[in-house]
């Protein structure tokens, strides 16, 4: 494949049109990550993948990053695909259990404070608060557990899908 990437700043290649969206560093360095995957896996030679390397880190246009993986199996881009969707859902339930703790925490402290000027000025020092912290913690604890247990699976899977990936 050779696709000349090297024409003056500001010119377009010849096969992009005048409407063709340019790429910015995020597009051109997930190419480079598919390139990666694609030589790993042996779509690649190396002479193919240097080459593609170089075009792809120069890439100004969609058009020019299209045609380098163009001809690469599309389940490339999907496997990657899926695995950043699956990465950032779990990134997103620690997150919400992060945020479901914290503000029992706060919450939890603003009872007991509460507890305590009531206490001093009243003299009543009946626990009161220890009811709602209960219940609430149960709830953290229903959200959490699960969470944890389901990231810590989903992560056992796919580092024994790898190692048997590479031992196939």
């Amino acid at each position: 494949m050779n696709i000349d990437s090297g024409a003056a700043p500001g010119s377009r290649p010849a096969d992009a049109p005048a409407t063709a969206p340019r790429v910015g560093a995020a597009e051109r360095d997930r190419a480079v990550e598919l390139l990666g995957d694609a030589f790993g896996a042996g779509y690649l030679t190396k002479e193919e993948f240097d080459e593609r390397l170089d075009v792809a880190t120069r890439a100004r246009h969609r058009t020019e990053l299209d045609a380098l993986l163009a001809d690469l199996p599309a389940r490339l881009r999907t496997s990657r695909d899926r695995a950043l969707r699956r990465a950032r859902k779990a990134r997103a339930a620690r997150l919400g259990v992060r945020i479901h703790a914290g503000v029992y925490a706060g919450t939890s402290l603003l009872l007991v404070a509460v507890w305590l000027v009531v206490g001093r000025a009243t003299g009543f020092w009946y626990p009161w608060p220890i009811w709602p912290i209960l219940g609430w913690g149960a709830g953290v604890l229903g959200h959490a557990v699960p969470v944890t247990l389901a990231v810590r699976a989903r992560e056992h899977r796919e580092i024994r899908h790898r190692t048997f990936e590479s031992v196939a």
